[in-house]
């Protein structure tokens, strides 16, 4: 019998996080993998700023920033009848674009799926506290109220053993078997299309000349064809839509690549793997039960569109890896484990809706083209395709982990928080605000920009002080909380980075994933505990220390 603290089902982006978020916190984590090496069937290539402030945590976000596309193919989608006409659609992506802005340390980054996957598995595999086992399968997974039970088959060999953990996080994608063993379902409506991905290696810059993109699209007499860079060189994906479930031979695939292309060319396409995928976005009826969990496509799925499905995955199970290590290290109730699905099911059907919507709008917009319509009304839509960096980063957690604000948030939909891009629609203006329940804002606190206030954060809750606050004075009163508390660190706000969304009488409760737990930004007295203390874990008070 193997006795884990944490069990985690996959081996993919989500599966790999968790263990190494967990592994952060002194958590030992058992991953299994019933394949015999990750996917070598890039599905995913969008690492929104979220994700890659995560990837800063570990070290790997220079790695995984150097495989991307760089800014030249990442400012704009396009739409045209073939790779070599004149697009009819040419529109902005700011959110994709690999250029450093002002509300992050990172860029985002439109890179391949496996070269992500194998920059975290070298962290992985070089921890300590990870053990990784391929060609397992996980079976018999089961709990008490103790402890969730399993047994591990080796596919190879059929060798059988049997695991205890205290809990499993279930990150075994869209056909998740984890699923099932909680009762719980996926809510989703399949779209009515069929994709038939390719991954294939070619020299297509005659074609695509000055014209490049982070996804170009071509509505070609035999159907549509997305070509999506992959190195910006050779590599590239192709969705090829298709009538139905069936993959279609590598022969049929080349041709209709080459007809999209728009050429008589007898271009060289060697192709490497083809998948067939159909849209089924949807959210589970239940992110757990017990001492087992759901995370990433296990428990939601997005559609392609805006690349939000691994992202989303990475703000879910970054937001239950800490809680899950503060109840196996005594640090929290169980209780708390509650605020999970609580804080992230609304982010993930937010963003589910988002890609729904955006790909009605495109297609709309390409089937309009098709029947020789009046597109405009339909492409102004379609710019919130790559331009939503309000969903990304002005989300809004709530639960008793969380304060309440005074006001409510803003709605996305008021056309007084929306602005007009140049030559494109109206897309939600995102505004770092300090408000709870957000993610803490970005600024620098070194004087040459390399240090951002984001890397105080990833172990303990840290108490934010500006200025104009007594360093020494919050230091002694966070000393004086009641024993047992989640542990807190004072870190002070230099008076070059305030007077933004920080000012200098800000004092602000931020925990170990950067959300805000609680916080003033005109403190002008002694320090007082009671907002800081009651969102603060306790595990002898419940949720909070209270």
């Amino acid at each position: 019998m193997t006795e884990v603290p944490v069990c985690v089902i996959g081996c993919g982006p989500i599966g790999l996080t968790g263990a190494l978020l967990l592994s952060r916190h002194g958590v030992p984590v058992l991953l299994v993998e019933r394949r015999s090496e990750l996917n070598t069937h890039p599905r995913s290539r969008f690492v929104d700023t979220n994700t890659m402030e995560l990837f800063r945590e570990f070290g790997v976000e220079k790695g995984v920033e150097d495989t991307g596309l760089g800014p030249a193919w990442t400012a704009y989608n396009r739409w045209s009848d073939t790779l070599a006409a004149e697009p009819y659609a040419t529109i902005p992506s700011p959110t994709f674009l690999s250029v450093p802005g002002p509300n992050s340390p990172c860029i985002p980054v439109m890179t391949a799926q496996d070269e992500v996957e194998a920059a975290l598995m070298t962290r992985v595999a070089d921890d300590p506290m990870i053990t990784v086992r391929f060609d397992t399968e996980a079976i018999d997974l089961g709990q008490t109220d103790d402890s969730a039970h399993l047994t591990l088959r080796d596919t190879k060999t059929d060798e059988r053993e049997a695991v205890t953990a205290q809990y499993v996080i279930g990150a075994d994608g869209p056909g998740s078997g984890t699923r099932e063993v909680i009762g719980t379902r996926l809510e989703a409506e399949p779209r009515p299309v069929y994709s038939q991905d390719v991954i294939f290696h070619a020299d297509l810059d005659a074609y695509v000349g000055d014209r490049k993109g982070s996804l170009l699209y071509t509505t070609t007499s035999q159907g549509v064809v997305i070509f999506q860079p992959l190195d910006g060189r050779r590599r590239w994906r192709c969705q090829v839509v298709v009538g139905d479930e069936n993959l279609v031979s590598e022969e049929a695939a080349s041709a209709r690549i080459r007809v999209a292309l728009g050429t008589d060319d007898d271009v060289e396409l060697e192709i490497l793997s083809m998948r067939m995928w159909q849209p089924t976005p949807g959210c589970v009826t239940q992110f757990a039960k017990g001492r087992i969990f759901l995370a990433g496509d296990a428990a939601h799925v997005s559609v392609p569109t805006g690349g939000m499905g691994n992202n989303t995955g990475f703000a879910g199970i970054r937001n239950l890896a800490w809680k899950l290590a503060y109840v196996l290290r005594g640090l929290a109730p169980p209780s708390i484990l509650d605020t999970y699905e609580e804080e992230h099911r609304p982010i993930a059907v937010e963003r589910i809706a988002h890609g729904v919507s955006t790909t009605d709008y495109m297609s709309a917009m390409m089937l309009g083209h098709i029947g020789g319509l009046d597109v405009d009304e339909h492409i102004e839509a379609t710019h919130q395709y790559a331009d939503y960096d309000d969903l990304l980063l002005g989300f809004e957690m709530s639960s008793s982990l969380i304060a309440p604000n005074a006001e409510p948030p803003a709605d996305r939909q008021d056309p007084a928080n929306r602005r007009r891009p140049p030559g494109g629609s109206v897309s939600a203006e995102f505004v770092p605000l300090l408000r709870s329940g957000r993610r803490a804002p970005h600024v620098w606190v070194d004087a040459d920009g390399t240090e951002s206030v984001l890397d105080w954060y990833g172990y303990s809750y840290v108490l934010l002080v500006g200025s104009a606050c007594s360093l020494e004075a919050w230091q002694a009163a966070i000393a004086d909380l009641p024993a047992g508390a989640a542990p807190v660190s004072v870190r002070q706000l230099p008076a070059h980075a305030c007077g933004g969304p920080y000012q200098a009488g800000a004092v602000v409760l931020v925990r170990p994933d950067g959300v805000i737990a609680w916080c003033r930004n005109d403190f002008d007295g002694r320090p007082e505990l009671s907002g800081v203390s009651a969102y603060l874990p306790h595990p002898a008070r419940g949720a909070v220390a209270g």
